[in-house]
């Protein structure tokens, strides 16, 4: 049956879907389907059949000129009461956090604190970006009332122009590393979290200093497509594994004065990804030492670039 929704353009497999009302839609060669809508923007539409709940997107000139002119005056408030409606739902386990404040949470056997404001839930732009922060040797992210480079993504001044859910794990003083068990567990708590909240699954970007740094390159390592870009800084990773994901877009920071982590461990990872094509991009700050995560956090362009990748 050659029906234009069966066209599957882009899936959503596995991530949150904002559901508005069943309502019946009508392509432009005349055939019908009962379809709950999705999202929507001036040059596509998204929309989850009631038959298989299967969801799937495509252009606004396959539907009817009834249709269209629905989703101009009336598909925004439908939106916005789903967003509502999935805000206040029972069963949603991350209600709670959604609240504009540093919320303390726990889930896959690791801590963690997460940040997202109420508005995430009540827009037509109904996809956000997921930042997940990873901190470095030492790092406290659970006692502070503001945790410290996480807190750079959720400033006033940024966060008005890069609305995001903010991810910020604490590993264990007894198991103080990104890899293992804590690297899987933050994947899960991400994949959980995608199921139920707004994200955008083209749009999950993943930072880390020092020991984060390194767990930065090891997730990217073991987990490739699931991230659209990266930021490591003043850390390393295995040159050897680099070509796995050579299609995410990284921009490497380190201090050319650094005698905790030396230089060459970003160097050499540089250097491997450029020899596999990657997309890098590389920073050394000639008087930076250590300490460089506040000036690289603080630098509005470091942000500016990463909310711009979306995973291809």
């Amino acid at each position: 049956m050659k029906a234009f929704f069966l066209t599957l353009l882009c899936s959503f497999e596995g991530a949150f879907l904002l559901s508005a009302e069943i309502r019946e839609w009508t392509s432009a060669e005349g055939k019908t389907l009962k379809a709950e809508l999705i999202a929507f923007d001036s040059k596509q539409v998204t929309i989850k059949r009631e038959s298989d709940g299967r969801a799937f997107t495509l252009p606004l000139d396959k539907l009817s000129e009834a249709d269209r002119k629905w989703l101009i005056e009336d598909g925004a408030s439908a939106l916005e009461r789903a967003a509502e409606a999935a805000l206040n739902a029972s069963d949603n386990p991350y209600k709670e956090l959604i609240n504009g404040e540093w919320t303390r949470h726990e889930e896959k056997g690791l801590r963690f604190r997460f940040f997202a404001e109420g508005r995430l839930f009540a827009s037509k732009d109904t996809l956000y970006p997921l930042v997940i922060d990873l901190h470095g040797r030492n790092g406290d992210v659970m006692t502070p009332e503001k945790p410290w480079s996480p807190h750079s993504f959720a400033r006033s001044e940024n966060y008005r122009e890069r609305p995001c859910f903010i991810l910020a794990p604490q590993a264990p003083k007894e198991n103080e590393t990104w890899s293992g068990a804590n690297g899987k567990a933050v994947i899960e708590i991400a994949e959980a979290m995608l199921k139920h909240l707004p994200i955008d699954p083209d749009r999950i970007y993943l930072t880390g200093y020092s020991m984060g740094a390194y767990g930065t390159f090891h997730l990217l390592a073991t987990e490739p497509k699931f991230f659209a870009a990266a930021v490591p800084i003043a850390g390393g990773g295995n040159p050897s594994k680099v070509r796995g994901h050579r299609k995410v877009p990284v921009w490497v920071f380190h201090g050319a004065k650094d005698d905790i982590v030396d230089v060459e461990q970003s160097r050499q990872m540089v250097d491997a990804m450029k020899k596999a094509r990657a997309e890098v991009t590389y920073t050394e700050l000639p008087d930076g030492d250590h300490g460089i995560g506040g000036q690289v956090y603080q630098d509005p362009k470091v942000h500016e670039w990463l909310f711009a990748q979306r995973r291809s």
